[in-house]
């Protein structure tokens, strides 16, 4: 079964927070079928900067680390990154007129709809994106 993995659900792996468990063991149970798209990468990068740069909870060293450790996770576990394309800013627009939705969670919806087969499951701790996904047909966990 294939996951898509939503940044505030893969971001539990890099912070210790509620659901950081519940985010490694489903990781590890789906590693082949993992999937994220393009902006997780930058949403990532940006979350851990401001965990240093602004928050002041980790520092510079902690936060290169943390990102190491995201990129070493992309290739161990064979994250398969799925970039945007203009069909998925169409859906995402789509999306957006049948209920409001912040943008970013409904281009993250797009890229899983329009890429990934129908038995997907997308795991986000987002609780409005998954009442989204499901009501669009598609399986949603919350680690908490």
């Amino acid at each position: 079964m294939p996951f898509f993995v939503d940044t505030s659900a893969l971001f539990k792996r890099y912070q210790v927070e509620s659901g950081t468990e519940t985010v490694n063991n489903l990781l590890k149970k789906g590693v082949g079928n993992l999937f994220i798209s393009s902006l997780t990468i930058v949403e990532i990068t940006s979350n851990l900067k401001r965990l240093c740069a602004v928050d002041k909870i980790t520092n510079e060293n902690q936060c290169r680390e943390q990102r190491l450790f995201f990129f070493h996770d992309l290739e161990e576990l064979g994250i398969v990154i799925l970039g945007i394309t203009t069909e998925d800013i169409i859906r995402a627009d789509e999306l957006i007129q049948k209920r409001y939705m912040k943008p970013i969670d409904a281009l993250q919806l797009a890229v899983a709809l329009n890429n990934l087969p129908a038995n997907l499951t997308i795991i986000s701790a987002d609780k409005r994106l998954c009442e989204i996904a499901q009501a669009e047909g598609v399986s949603a966990l919350t680690p908490q």
